[in-house]
């Protein structure tokens, strides 16, 4: 009995130590305190960026210069003009009014007659820029004497009732870039040499025509978006390796953290800024400016000209796509060419100094 006891004893005061031991290794050191108060810092920039990015963005939504077409006498554009809601571009004819709003040059045309004046709108150019037409452009006409019919062309379809099946899609795409990036540099690592930046990217490419295929057939399947099925997948493709690409940059200058600064170009700022929820026309300065050359703005926009505005050129989002995938693949290839000599360069010094 006393050998047990002193057993039992002994075998608690090892337990105890090695439970000492584990509190101990639990208590973090002063490095890996830094490192965990920076993560959070980071973070609750990133979350108050996205919350003051979006809301500033989208929570009061007021016209700024709205392009639109008048046909009638030039007293009449320049009094639509006053108030700087919008922005009247006078029109040789009804024709030449409709035209416009064809190749999105304009969101409405006003057709003034002395008997009747028209106001045409497209729903698909911008829900809430056509409301806005509606509530404040036709009653003010009204106001002034004038009889008015309203008239829509360009209308969005069952499937697309808000006109966001866009902007989802292009949302899905964005996200599967970065995404991309940052997994594929778990394996490749954030700092490759030129070779493994090369499949890094390879890899990606083939991610980005896969998901313009999967993410295309996804909406048509639902019916939510028309237009041509090939150029639509090859914008979502051209999206995806753009994100994709400009992502693998900023990790291959930034390590890890260049994930945060990707989130905060293409979601914090260009997911408010993309035209999907608002008309560049309806948000502030600053939002109105980036959209159209972030990747998602870019992607958005095509994809509104190719189910609704096929008269309408997409060379300006087309290049914006372009630059970003060019860019971004480019500075990766630098960077891993450098990485690649910068090890070469050790190697030799480690030779020289081990004779």
């Amino acid at each position: 009995m006393l050998l047990l006891s002193k057993t039992t004893n002994s075998n608690q005061q090892l337990e105890g130590v090695r439970r000492a031991g584990e509190d101990v290794g639990m208590i973090p050191d002063r490095d890996t305190v830094i490192r965990g108060a920076g993560a959070i810092l980071l973070i609750c920039l990133v979350g108050v960026a996205f919350v003051g990015s979006y809301v500033g963005a989208l929570h009061d939504p007021q016209p700024h210069e709205v392009p639109i077409s008048v046909v009638g006498p030039p007293e009449l554009a320049a009094k639509l003009g006053e108030s700087g809601a919008f922005k009247p571009k006078t029109a040789d004819s009804p024709e030449a009014a409709a035209e416009a709003i064809d190749k999105r040059e304009v969101y409405a045309s006003v057709v003034a007659t002395p008997s009747l004046t028209t106001v045409t709108t497209a729903p698909a150019a911008g829900v809430p820029v056509s409301e806005v037409i509606d509530e404040k452009l036709v009653p003010a006409l009204r106001a002034e004497g004038a009889k008015v019919k309203t008239a829509e062309v360009h209308g969005l379809g069952d499937e697309d009732a808000r006109g966001l099946s866009g902007f989802y899609l292009s949302v899905g795409w964005t996200v599967a870039g970065y995404l991309g990036a940052t997994f594929l540099g778990l394996i490749f690592t954030t700092a490759p040499g030129l070779r493994r930046t090369e499949l890094r990217l390879a890899a990606i490419a083939v991610l980005a025509i896969a998901m313009g295929l999967l993410g295309t057939a996804m909406v048509h399947l639902l019916g939510a978006l028309d237009g041509s099925f090939l150029a639509s997948s090859a914008i979502g493709a051209l999206t995806v390796f753009a994100v994709g690409a400009a992502t693998v940059a900023l990790q291959s200058m930034f390590g890890i953290i260049g994930t945060g600064f990707a989130i905060i170009i293409f979601v914090v700022l260009g997911n408010p800024s993309s035209t999907g929820p608002l008309s560049a026309e309806m948000m502030p300065g600053l939002w109105r400016t980036i959209g159209p050359f972030i990747p998602i703005g870019a992607a958005v926009d095509t994809l509104r000209n190719l189910s609704y505005f096929p008269a309408a050129s997409n060379t300006g989002s087309i290049v914006v796509l372009l630059a970003w995938a060019v860019l971004g693949s480019g500075i990766a290839l630098l960077r891993g060419n450098r990485n690649e000599r910068l090890r070469r360069a050790d190697k030799d010094v480690l030779r020289a100094t081990s004779h």
